[in-house]
């Protein structure tokens, strides 16, 4: 089985031929296509991306007032309100976690806002010494994963949970820190694509070079699915670690929301490719037109086609599991690895034949952890 770096290698490679000389099969030279870049890159920008981080920014917001609201007057009707905004918050993170390019890679959302799993040592030195910064962006304790194992594992039971938040103020002031900082830099990357100049400078960004908008989208699409396949999926399950499960490195391990976070993932690579309106659901320039433009075929059938049919293959995959995921990882392990099995097939769709049939050439770098 080749190693990431050797199937990286690979990709480049034949990609580097492509570029040169665009294969017959994929439909004549889609590097001189006529294709309309800006109504595409309009539709993700004002359908897609715009609107991720506005939910994402409202969500945050209401968690921000949940969190100083239960530091007030903590109660279990407060807890309860507190964690529902944390979970929705989390899902609507889904959805925005593949843009990691520009502003958000300015603010480095992705490592702020999910690094899993949690540091738990690391966070509980924390807040004992009542050190609240939140300046390393390659901590693990911080973020989503800080607040799922604050509000959900530091104890056993919810009364148990309650009774130590209340009792202890470092926990409190911890959680006003981190959803604090949260709200701040996303309201700062949806400031930098609405008012600062990033959407149009994003829509403008026409080509098929390292740096443009198709680049860029092709890029973070690719690392955002990489990231479903390893992360959520492989790693947990054993299947990057010799078949040695680890169930307690999902992402949401506490809360026990991971197989909703994962669908969701999903759901938002899909709707990428697609050009799907976040809010209405319709599809509008998607990547998806893009392959129907140059006539993009492998073997002989449509590469859209292809593309849409192992979405509804993971995603049908996915659903078969019984969540929360951490718990199938020890009772039906068999059918995780399915779902892995199922999501990985999708990536030499996407990661080499859409991006060489582009023109587009791959340029982020795998974690190196990942040996599958």
């Amino acid at each position: 089985m080749l190693s990431n770096r050797q199937f990286n290698l690979l990709t480049f490679l034949l990609g580097t031929l492509l570029f040169s000389a665009c294969d017959e099969d994929k439909g004549g030279n889609p590097c001189e296509s006529d294709f309309d870049q800006r109504s595409l890159f309009i539709n993700v920008a004002d359908n897609i991306v715009i609107p991720a981080y506005t939910e994402l920014a409202d969500e945050l917001a209401t968690l921000g007032l949940a969190a100083e609201a239960f530091t007030q007057n903590p109660g279990i009707s407060q807890l309860e309100s507190l964690r529902t905004a944390f979970e929705n918050a989390y899902i609507r993170w889904q959805q925005a976690a593949q843009f990691e390019f520009g502003p958000a890679e300015q603010q480095m959302l992705r490592s702020r806002f999910n690094n899993f799993p949690v540091d738990v040592q690391e966070l509980d030195a924390k807040v004992q010494s009542g050190d609240f910064s939140l300046d390393n962006p390659d901590s693990y304790s911080q973020g989503f994963p800080a607040l799922d194992y604050i509000l959900y594992g530091i104890a056993e039971t919810d009364a148990m949970v309650l009774d130590l938040l209340s009792s202890q103020e470092g926990y409190r002031n911890y959680v006003l820190a981190i959803t604090g900082d949260m709200e701040q830099r996303a309201q700062a990357v949806l400031k930098s694509w609405k008012e600062e100049g990033y959407r149009e400078a994003f829509v403008e960004n026409t080509g098929t070079a390292a740096g443009t908008a198709l680049s860029l989208l092709i890029n973070n699409l690719n690392e955002h699915y990489e990231f479903i396949k390893r992360d959520k999926l492989g790693i947990p399950s054993g299947v990057t670690t010799l078949g040695i499960t680890f169930p307690e490195k999902v992402e949401a391990y506490y809360s026990g929301i991971s197989l909703n976070l994962a669908e969701e993932a999903l759901n938002a690579a899909e709707g990428l490719f697609l050009g799907r309106n976040v809010q209405t659901g319709a599809d509008g320039p998607g990547l998806d037109d893009y392959l129907q433009a140059v006539n993009a075929t492998k073997e002989g059938q449509n590469l859209s086609t292809l593309i849409e049919g192992q979405f509804d293959k993971a995603k049908e995959a996915l659903g078969q599991i019984a969540g929360p995921l951490s718990s199938a990882i020890e009772t039906d392990n068999p059918g995780v690895v399915n779902a892995y099995n199922e999501v990985t097939k999708q990536l030499v769709n996407i990661k080499t034949d859409m991006p060489s049939v582009l023109c587009v050439a791959i340029t982020y770098v795998d974690n190196a952890s990942d040996s599958d």
